[in-house]
């Protein structure tokens, strides 16, 4: 038995090099039931492109030295074939946190794909009850996963059932940069936990990932990273820390904000009108299928419109040449809606009442039929797959007909590797052409977009794992590029992912498609937004009709969310949803009273707040100055009363609202 202890956590391992021990120090709380596996490697050979080798089935050398254990395989054995491939664990405990890395030398003929790196394992719940474990989930803006240890996880990932081996193991695994928002998770209960949190500076791709024995209902807890090692080659990891918690996941998110600010994390500084920005309204000029919903002499009328119901600013898409999805990225303006003429004297009328005007432009999409692939060399900068092949993006946006959605594949175009130097140029180019139209932001669309790996030998990066390490530094560069046209430019994109939000004035979010997602108990929007809350964000097609809407106003409000009216997908104005766009307003003159609160201060969730009933949904903020807040809604079927108390000074307020009803309340 090898053991490292402190106070705070105790860690052990046996002499095959599974862990048989984990002890929260805070409570003496023993969270692994069994020896559990700690690492499976994945390579490629010829044509077996997923050849596993099992940790458990390999021979370990461990070395102990105070708060260190090194564990060396120096040959692996997959299928009782040995593998010159040499794997070396490093784990040192601090206080209450274990921090691990390793080493992977590759002197074999395979390609070392993979490393699922899980040194927690064996894991059936934190304080013997199952039911009360939930894992906090980085997918969007946060999910939360309820008894993980009993749950089919597969169906969080996206999985098909026995697409994978679910008759084995299901497992929660999300992408980072991209998919996932951040690159830590949490499993825990309301009063301990366990932090995981992939430290690595570079990133470069990586997959959390958790896996849950279907015999024994165990979890294995830990980060996949994907070396892509040839013979000859060695991949060293960035750190993965595990911390034992003495409270929920909000303690997690702590350990993880301090982390992003110690290697550079800073919040955008962002013109006053963004960081007071109330929404807008999203409007699809030009359609799909060819049609026109408006052109650019609507825009007065509509902008009016949406500025008469408290949004000063109108989102144009559809604007170029050959409408929306058509001959990306060929951003040109439509002669048929009027010219560049018609278009800068609508933005000059925009800009006469006191409004913004964003245009949108795809930060991933080309069209393999646009100028810009057929005569710019746009086929050089295009994502190469494992396969060699370009990875479509396929959607069909319709009108009345059928002809054109069922009985044809989705209309193809073909994603972009951040990592081509020919794309950032384009990106920069597109953006200064609607700026010099006189638009005051632009957004790239699908900017978050998941981390695909790019094989391809002519942009920046050397191995496929690195196709997006780059990303978040040529956000900034396009950032800067759209500042230099005025520091009242903004800049926004699609998807919510921390180190390139730093680059955003504002998220255009995902993640709020889920089915009746005000009362959703998966969407966990606060996950995100507690640990990073100075980031602008929309609550992404809560907009679209008056279905639910009332709950959908008193989401965003409590949330502090900027409204993306999105109507009819688009092809709708304020005046189709009236009564939304009543209670918008309603809703936005409550939200300005309360503006130090949601503008010049904090989410922090619910922290600092106790109330003595469940009856109302809140969402606590902390002004500059120190005040604490709460936007409230009465979620229950019934008026109701709460009293609501502030832990510091211990004032209390009762607050009486009829369902449905909103406020906020000052303590």
């Amino acid at each position: 038995m090898y053991i490292l202890k402190s106070d705070l956590m105790t860690y052990a391992m046996n002499s095959k090099g599974e862990v048989c021990s984990i002890i929260n120090g805070y409570n003496g709380h023993e969270y692994c039931v069994k020896p559990g596996e700690t690492f499976k490697l994945i390579y490629r050979e010829g044509e077996q492109e997923e050849r596993p080798v099992f940790g458990s089935l390999q021979t370990p050398e461990i070395t102990a030295d105070g708060n260190k254990l090194t564990v060396v395989y120096s040959k692996l054995i997959s299928d009782n074939r040995e593998l010159d491939i040499k794997l070396i664990f490093n784990y040192e405990l601090s206080g209450d946190t274990l921090t691990t890395s390793y080493k992977v030398e590759n002197n074999s003929d395979v390609l070392v794909a993979e490393v699922q790196f899980t040194p927690l394992s064996g894991i059936h719940s934190l304080n013997g009850n199952p039911k009360a474990d939930y894992i906090m989930w980085p997918k969007t803006q946060g999910l939360k996963v309820a008894a993980p240890a009993l749950s089919d996880l597969s169906t969080y990932a996206g999985y098909r059932k026995y697409e994978r081996h679910d008759f084995l193991h299901t497992d929660l695994d999300c992408l980072y940069p991209g998919g996932a928002s951040m690159q830590y998770y949490v499993l825990c209960n309301d009063d301990e936990g366990i932090y995981v949190g992939c430290h690595d500076k570079t990133h470069q791709t990586i997959c959390m990932h958790v896996e849950r024995n279907v015999k024994d209902n165990t979890l294995r807890i830990g980060i996949n990273k994907y070396p892509f090692a040839e013979q000859g080659e060695t991949y060293v990891s960035e750190p993965i820390v595990y911390t034992m918690l003495n409270g929920d996941w909000h303690l997690g998110a702590k350990i993880y904000r301090k982390w992003s600010e110690s290697i550079g994390w800073k919040a955008p500084d962002s013109p006053e009108w963004a960081k007071q920005f109330q929404g807008w309204l999203r409007c699809i000029f030009r359609t799909h299928h060819g049609e026109y919903n408006w052109k650019y002499k609507d825009i007065p009328r509509l902008f009016d419109q949406a500025q008469e119901y408290g949004l000063n600013t109108i989102f144009v898409l559809g604007w170029p040449k050959g409408g929306f999805a058509r001959r990306w990225p060929d951003y040109v303006v439509d002669p048929e809606q009027g010219g560049a003429e018609e278009l800068k004297k609508a933005i000059d009328y925009v800009h006469s009442k006191g409004g913004k005007l964003l245009m949108f432009l795809s930060y991933f999409l080309i069209d393999r039929k646009s100028d810009f692939y057929t005569k710019e060399g746009g086929d050089s900068a295009t994502i190469k797959d494992i396969w060699g092949e370009e990875i479509p993006f396929r959607e069909t946006y319709c009108g009345e007909a059928t002809y054109r959605k069922l009985p044809n594949q989705p209309m193809p175009m073909f994603g972009s590797c951040p990592g081509s130097d020919l794309w950032e140029e384009k990106m920069k180019k597109s953006a200064n052409y609607c700026l010099e139209l006189g638009a005051d932001g632009v957004l790239y669309d699908l900017g978050g977009m998941l981390p695909y790996f790019c094989f391809s030998k002519e942009h920046d990066h050397e191995k496929p794992n690195f196709s997006y390490a780059t990303k978040d530094k040529r956000f900034a560069a396009l950032r800067a590029n759209v500042r230099s046209h005025g520091t009242e430019r903004i800049i926004s994109q699609e998807h919510c992912v921390d180190i390139f939000a730093q680059s955003m004035d504002i998220i255009h979010s995902t993640g709020f498609h889920a089915s009746g997602v005000p009362r959703n108990k998966k969407q966990m929007l606060e996950y995100f937004r507690y640990t990073f809350p100075e980031i602008m964000l929309t609550n992404r097609s809560m907009g679209m009709d008056e279905d639910n809407y009332v709950e959908n106003i008193n989401y965003t409000f409590i949330y502090g969310l900027a409204y993306d009216m999105t109507i009819y997908r688009c092809c709708g104005d304020l005046n189709d949803i009236p009564n939304y766009a009543a209670y918008m307003s309603q809703a936005i003159k409550l939200r300005e009273k309360y503006s130090k609160y949601f503008y010049g201060g904090k989410f922090i969730d619910t922290d600092g707040v106790s109330v003595d009933s469940s009856a109302f949904r809140f969402k606590t903020y902390l002004s500059a100055e120190g005040e604490l807040g709460a936007a409230v809604w009465n979620w229950s079927d019934d008026e109701a009363t709460v009293i609501f108390t502030n832990d510091k000074t211990g004032n209390s307020i009762p607050v009486t609202l009829k369902k449905n009803e909103i406020t906020f309340v000052e303590l």
